[in-house]
């Protein structure tokens, strides 16, 4: 859904919004003198919501210095299909509510116990006026904090700053929810709405679910060894979103498997940091739009089948579910709790969950892997609209396929044999 700026997104970013940013930030003596948007992502980086900074101009009280700083600012991209409109709300109110509520409720548990706080940019503005979403981060760029390439696979340097970060996530949150008066975090922050739960953006992603499906299986069909395979995404394909939907449904977990995850970890969504060398030495999570309380293994299986090439996965899966249980059981540990369950509980429950690594990998890597010419409007207004998408997007799948870089095929190659091999797909 690559959301491109428009003139009614960019009226959203108004003087006052600016203003209360920046006095948030540098404190109530900072002047606004100026400010203006910049652009800088660039066609495949903007999904849901559209993303842009902006420059700002200010002096402190009391001195002629003039200063700059830079914002990022999310903005609702007023979409004209409904479904897609609804869905937006929904997630900026999720984001919203974890940037301002959540996440310092975590960070206040663990600088109590001494450890660092959870790897995100500050928030300095949020708005979420139906229609009007705007949020105003931190510009993270000025720290050198800048995305990988999202068409190479993450190596295992950068899969371990992931793995342990949303290992701290999931136990801080688990933290949090042990001091809350009702020991329920969905319910305390209205979480428990599922972003997906009318009928009308149900129906939007189901038709381009089911569409996605289908040109995989014509990638596959005339590969003997996939024969089985594409009989199922043939069955599978109408039945996705329920599926899915079914996967995010909190009331089909709970502990110790009952975390919450971060919902979108995939590499378009992780900023890294680097030292001299070149060596990662940070990562930043971002886009906390689909917060969601469900199984750990939800977020191991998104990001391991989304954003890396097979052998990297295979070769090291063991030692990235020991990185992660570590960092998790770390947090836990310190804030006074036994440790919930073993590498070898955690690695069962990720298999039990390979399902849903495959449902999204099958619609994140060729995201992932997409050029300019590959990025289609998802922004459908009628029925006419989708039947367009549908074909545009078969399209674009069969063209990748057929690249000279080769990259498409041996992703998806890689991922299937693995669903083959536990038994995911039969």
């Amino acid at each position: 859904m690559a959301a491109e700026g428009n003139p009614e997104s960019y009226k959203l970013l108004t003087e006052e919004s600016i203003r209360a940013a920046l006095e948030s930030d540098r404190g109530p003596e900072a002047e606004l003198l100026s400010w203006k948007i910049q652009d800088f992502t660039k066609k495949g980086d903007n999904y849901a919501c559209f993303v842009t900074s902006v420059q700002v101009r200010f002096r402190l009280g009391g001195e002629e210095e003039e200063r700059a700083t830079s914002y990022v600012a999310k903005l609702n991209p007023r979409r004209a299909n409904e479904g897609l409109n609804e869905m937006i709300g929904k997630i900026f109110y999720r984001e919203g509510t974890v940037f301002t509520k959540v996440i310092p409720a975590m960070n206040q548990i663990l600088s109590r116990l001494g450890c660092p706080p959870i790897a995100v940019a500050k928030c300095f503005f949020c708005s979420l006026e139906e229609s009007k979403e705007v949020l105003i981060l931190e510009d993270l760029r000025p720290r050198g904090f800048k995305m990988w390439d999202r068409r190479r696979g993450i190596d295992a340097t950068h899969a371990r700053l992931v793995l342990q970060e949303i290992g701290r996530f999931h136990a801080a949150s688990l933290l949090l929810e042990s001091e809350l008066p009702g020991k329920d975090i969905l319910r305390t922050y209205s979480l428990d709405d599922h972003f997906m739960s009318s009928e009308t953006t149900k129906k939007t992603f189901s038709e381009m679910a089911s569409c996605q499906l289908e040109g995989t299986a014509h990638i596959l069909e005339k590969i003997p060894k996939y024969e089985r395979v594409c009989q199922w995404l043939h069955k599978t394909k109408d039945e996705y979103m329920d599926m899915f939907i079914e996967m995010l449904d909190p009331a089909n977990y709970k502990p110790p498997f009952f975390v919450l995850n971060h919902g979108d970890c995939w590499n378009n969504n992780l900023l890294f940091r680097y030292d001299d060398t070149g060596s990662p030495v940070q990562v930043m999570l971002v886009d906390l739009q689909v917060v969601r309380k469900v199984s750990p293994a939800l977020d191991l299986n998104y990001f391991l089948y989304s954003s890396f090439n097979g052998p990297v996965r295979k070769q090291n899966l063991e030692e990235f579910l020991k990185v992660y249980h570590d960092a998790f059981c770390h947090v836990m540990s310190t804030g006074g709790f036994e440790q919930p369950f073993s590498v070898d509980q955690l690695r069962d429950e990720f298999r039990d969950k390979m399902l849903f690594g495959c449902l999204s990998g099958m619609m994140l890597i060729p995201i992932v892997l997409s050029e300019d010419e590959d990025v289609v409007d998802f922004d459908v207004k009628s029925d006419e609209d989708m039947e367009k998408f549908k074909k545009d997007r078969q399209k674009v799948l069969l063209d990748m396929s057929q690249r000279e870089d080769g990259m498409l095929k041996p992703r998806l190659f890689d991922m299937l044999d693995e669903m083959i091999e536990f038994g995911i797909i039969s």
